[in-house]
């Protein structure tokens, strides 16, 4: 179930009967809906929600607005009948409590959003493993990590969100993403480049194309370093790669033509930015030299 494609069928006028009746999926297109600021359709799919999911949009309403007190009230209502007997929901509730963690670390309680974030995470992994909730908490567990400066922490989270599955291919891309800015801040810049190349694929398969631009972007900024006929295609770098031993050479920082050929090409078309084709004109002139 794609929620984008949903909503765009909803825009178009197509009636209320195509929303989804999986487990929580009317929910995550209501979120979606209100993440493109398509709010007039919250109408049409409140119906389609349970008592948990409706106080779960009203929080999301309340935040659009920036009404802090309605925000945890609403949230605090659906966690306590995500507990009720009635109505108990294990994913809805670890679902709550990770926003409740995101909430408590925009207050600046990070301790307490630390411990609602874990709980949350570990909930939805053992729940379903792979759900695109369980690829957000781990998203947000990373962040939290970063956010302290323990950004080994990080990766370590963004470790476990593996490119084969069985996470979707969206989460995997923005998960490379920011694994890719960690890895160059510390200075391990071909780990970046292979992590950029997967996420701008990602996002390519996700139809993601704004993001993918800007993932390819920076490889190819990145990849300038040097240009070799002689160095790995990227395909070829990520399948090969192993983690390094103690004392070992970092990798050599360069890039195939064949490959920086393709990432201008797709760009080149998809974009009339200036920057954006700043840095294009620099790889063409690189593939002459």
């Amino acid at each position: 179930m794609d929620p984008r494609l949903v909503v765009s069928k909803l825009i178009s006028g197509q009636g209320s009967e195509i929303i989804p009746k999986g487990q929580h999926e009317a929910l995550i297109v209501a979120e979606q809906a209100i993440g493109e600021g398509k709010t007039q359709l919250i109408g049409d799919i409140m119906p389609h929600l349970n008592e948990i999911e409706s106080h779960i949009i009203q929080y999301r309403n309340a935040q659009l607005t920036n009404d802090a007190d309605s925000a945890q009230k609403s949230l605090s209502t659906a966690l306590d009948i995500s507990r009720s007997k009635q109505h108990r929901d294990h994913l809805l509730e670890a679902r709550i409590r990770m926003e409740w963690g995101i909430l408590r670390a925009s207050l600046g309680e990070f301790e307490q959003a630390g411990i609602d974030l874990k709980w949350a995470l570990e909930r939805i992994g053992a729940i379903s493993e792979g759900h695109r909730w369980h690829g957000m908490a781990l998203l947000n567990m990373a962040t939290w990590h970063l956010n302290r400066g323990e950004s080994g922490m990080a990766l370590a989270m963004h470790s476990e969100i593996s490119r084969h599955g069985p996470h979707l291919v969206e989460i995997v891309a923005l998960s490379r993403r920011q694994a890719a800015e960690i890895l160059i801040e510390k200075n391990h810049i071909f780990s970046a480049l292979r992590n950029l190349w997967i996420a701008h694929h990602g996002f390519r398969q996700s139809n993601m194309e704004e993001a993918a631009v800007e993932a390819g972007l920076h490889w190819i900024d990145i990849g300038l370093t040097e240009v070799s006929v002689d160095a790995p295609e990227m395909n070829q770098a990520i399948e090969m790669a192993t983690p390094r031993s103690a004392g070992e050479a970092k990798p050599r920082v360069w890039i195939n033509p064949n490959d920086l050929i393709m990432m201008c090409d797709w760009i080149n078309s998809r974009t009339d930015d200036t920057e954006a084709i700043a840095v294009l004109e620099d790889a063409y002139l690189a593939l002459q030299s």
